[in-house]
């Protein structure tokens, strides 16, 4: 077991004294109170910048739930992943920890990355990486922003965009200091502070220590606990108004994730209960799994370690004080990640080679192979290194005719790191191919107020992404000691690894948006519009079937209304229909004794749907409901699965051992039109009631629950395994005063639901052969968090 950085108890005592402390300390600058209904009450009150222009919620023409600071608090959200179930049409599944975040927006399914569907932003700047650990304790609001947003954010942004924007400092001096205890030995603990250095100079600087132990334990390695989360996290920040027309900043924000290996268990495929005279499958809901097996003593380092550096800077003038705004933001970051993970999801050893005649000639002794090693027991590196650049210039925003012009280029770069490679029972592993992108993008906007309660608006983006990806190759001997190389089948230190080779593709797009926005009253409005979106395509491993995949290109239609009207303190309503070509799913392969995933367009997919949120005064202010619905139809209307046609026709759709659709009738039999998409539940919800009442002394009771419901969701585009449907109570309640301090006890997921939040379809390798001479299909599922409870202590001053 992992051990802690320091104890349950010492953390406990120093939690309550801080607590202490606080409550009876002088505010040093006027609080801004945690009165949540205060602050959450008006949903059109929020400005947002959704379109990189402050607009108040009811202002702005597109779909946007955004979450302040105390509606953050309110949901008891600690990241972006919590924030999805509040939010209509988002969905996030977790298959691999805080690894591989798969985002769904609107029924744009994600299987194996986040990249290219929803884009990640730091006021506006691309955060490229997985973004589970990213801290919300210290923001000013989060603003989910649905539909395409490619005319405005740019590339990654096909269904969808979130944007993090980060506190600034005010004239006075103003802090937070947050703790939580809490099961499975949870202890967090945050602090902020903000305020002026002299005239015109202030500054921001925050830290994050937060660690909580595995829910499961791993029966292959006794008294270790799977699932365990580490987390430091620090944010400064210095921020420069020389003059009254020109505002600066740069800010650095580091995190560091320490997690031990996720809990996932493979449902073997003895279970199988479909099609077993031909592609034996698995049909309808996967069993919840009570019991975890993981080599994490095979591994080189498992688990996942992620360190990052950001930057962001930016600086703005307003020309002469005249209202037109010349603005430029540069980012930069850089990640190195490093991901030990057993792809037997179980507590067997998978080999490709006999283990009895591995390291022996004729067949099966290999240079530099290493037979003690499995090939699924792997741990990979990589680092990263991304800079982005964006100039705008913006006239005034009280002018009947508004407009916008900018330039946007960015460097990505990512590459293997050969720290991890590894020797195994096929020998030396392949180094990751360096995968390189360049965006160029020009954009623009306009906005006219034909009358005093009627806007229409027009954005256009052209941008071009060149694509590269360069193949490396190394010396065995430059990698790994002779020492350890004596130790092996057939050493040879002179082998090189690999083939060098560069591909590279250019991808250009005109991306446009067209809004209208009808305001009879100040109290409601009315909007529609028209907008496209695409994902750039790429390059999978030179080995994979298809090298190369094409773009995503989504079309979307949509109207909406935006109130505070009927007795609501806002109610949010959108309908939306997609036109969605060239989706990009995953598939498995098996090429040199390795499986890998590789991406494939499947074809085109129609997606329509209702969203609906709002909050309801019961009693005043004393009693409030909040909820929030998503109806989406989504369905596949063009695609093949080659596997379906095996399972349909058997081997009648093989020649030799590769699947052929060409045979008769087997295109037919692989088509998957009229199935829904994966990871794509219909129905989603939450329906929640809060409760505060005056206790006197300045100080107020508060309660609140939620539950959270999702329909169930396909493992994959066979529409045959799927996840059945999932219900989750969070409960809290809790006391505050007037000077900022703040005490809750909460529960999660109080019931217990074990719906799985992940399943990944699999290849079962010891499992004896199907009929169609295929490996044994088999299901990683990724078990639900379990029941989490504790205690919230937190002072803002």
């Amino acid at each position: 077991m992992r051990r802690s950085r320091f104890s349950t108890y010492s953390f406990a005592w120093l939690l309550s004294g801080a607590a202490l402390t606080l409550a009876g300390a002088p505010a040093l600058a006027q609080s801004a109170p945690d009165d949540v209904t205060e602050e959450v009450d008006s949903g059109d009150a929020i400005v947002v910048t959704a379109r990189k222009r402050a607009e108040t919620l009811l202002d702005v023409p597109i779909a946007v739930s955004a979450f302040n600071g105390a509606s953050i608090q309110d949901k008891m959200a600690q990241d972006i992943t919590d924030l999805a179930d509040f939010t209509p049409g988002f969905q996030i599944q977790e298959a691999f920890g805080r690894d591989g975040d798969r985002p769904v927006m609107r029924g744009a399914s994600n299987i194996l990355f986040s990249e290219g569907k929803v884009g990640i932003f730091l006021d506006g700047a691309p955060y490229l990486g997985d973004f589970s650990s990213l801290d919300l304790a210290n923001i000013e609001r989060v603003e989910v922003i649905k539909g395409p947003q490619s005319a405005v954010f740019g590339r990654g942004t096909l269904s969808g965009a979130i944007n993090v924007v980060l506190k600034r400092p005010t004239d006075e001096f103003e802090g937070r200091v947050s703790g939580t205890i809490g099961n499975f030995d949870r202890r967090e603990l945050s602090a902020a502070l903000s305020g002026p250095i002299i005239d015109g100079i202030g500054f921001q600087a925050g830290v994050k220590f937060f660690d909580i132990d595995g829910q499961w334990r791993n029966t292959a390695v006794p008294g270790e606990r799977l699932g365990d989360q580490n987390t430091r996290q620090y944010t400064a920040g210095l921020f420069f108004d020389p003059t009254a027309d020109i505002s600066a900043s740069v800010r650095w924000l580091h995190q560091e994730d320490d997690d031990s290996h996720f809990a996932i268990g493979l449902q073997r495929s003895s279970a199988n209960n479909c099609f077993l005279t031909t592609r034996p499958y698995y049909c309808g809901v996967v069993q919840p799994m009570d019991s975890f097996g993981i080599n994490t003593d095979r591994l080189v380092r498992p688990g996942l370690y992620r360190n990052a550096d950001r930057f962001i800077g930016d600086i703005s003038w307003d020309i002469a004080g005249s209202g037109y705004e010349a603005s430029l933001q540069a980012g930069y970051s850089d990640l190195t990640e490093v991901n030990g993970v057993d792809q037997t999801y179980d507590d067997r050893g998978f080999y490709f080679l006999p283990q009895a005649s591995c390291g022996r000639p004729p067949f099966f002794a290999l240079p530099n192979q290493d037979c003690r090693k499995s090939s699924f027991e792997a741990t990979t590196g990589i680092r990263r290194k991304t800079q982005t650049y964006e100039g705008r210039l913006t006239s005034p925003g009280d002018d009947r005719f508004r407009w916008r012009l900018g330039a946007f280029y960015s460097e990505d770069k990512q590459r293997g790191m050969t720290e991890y490679l590894e020797l195994n029972e096929v020998g030396p592993e392949l180094l990751d191919d360096t995968k390189r992108v360049k965006n160029t993008a020009f954009f623009g906007g306009i906005d006219f107020d034909v009358s005093s309660t009627v806007t229409i608006g027009a954005e256009l983006r052209h941008q071009i992404d060149k694509v590269y990806s360069d193949t490396p190759s190394y010396r065995v001997g430059d990698v790994f000691d002779a020492a350890y190389l004596a130790t092996v089948t057939r050493p040879n230190p002179n082998q090189i690894v690999g083939v060098e080779g560069t591909r590279k593709a250019t991808f250009k797009a005109t991306l446009p948006r067209i809004t209208v926005n009808w305001k009879p009253q100040n109290d409601l409005s009315f909007y529609a519009q028209y907008s496209q979106g695409n994902s750039p395509g790429g390059f999978n491993k030179a080995s994979a079937p298809d090298p190369t995949y094409d773009e995503e290109e989504l079309i979307n239609y949509e109207i909406g209304m935006k109130t505070s009207k009927f007795g609501f303190d806002y109610l949010n309503f959108a309908a939306f229909w997609q036109d969605y070509k060239n989706q990009v799913l995953t598939n498995t392969y098996i090429a040199g004794n390795i499986v890998d995933s590789y991406s494939v367009n499947i074809g085109r997919t129609r997606i329509r749907g209702i969203e609906i949120d709002g909050q309801l005064p019961l009693v005043g202010d004393i009693l409030k409901l909040q909820f929030n619905y998503s109806f989406l139809d989504a369905e596949i209307r063009e695609g093949v699965e080659a596997e379906k046609a095996l399972q349909l026709m058997g081997r009648s759709c093989k020649t030799g051992t590769a699947v052929n659709l060409d045979l008769p009738g087997c295109r037919e039999a692989a088509s998957i039109a009229g199935n829904r998409p994966p990871l794509v539940s219909k129905h989603t919800g939450t329906l929640g009631v809060r409760f505060q009442h005056d206790v006197g002394n300045d100080w107020t009771f508060f309660a609140g629950s939620d539950v959270i419901y999702r329909s169930s969701y396909y493992a994959q585009v066979l529409n045959l395994a799927e996840s059945g449907n999932s219900t989750k109570l969070n409960l809290q309640f809790g006391v505050h005063d007037d000077q900022g301090m703040r005490v809750t006890v909460y529960g999660k997921n109080v019931l217990g639901d074990e719906t799985p939040i992940g399943i990944l379809r699999y290849l079962d390798f010891p499992a004896p052969r199907t009929p169609t001479g295929d490996y044994a299909r088999a299901f990683g599922i990724t078990p639900a968090r379990k029941a989490e409870f504790g205690i919230t202590v937190s002072k803002s001053f």
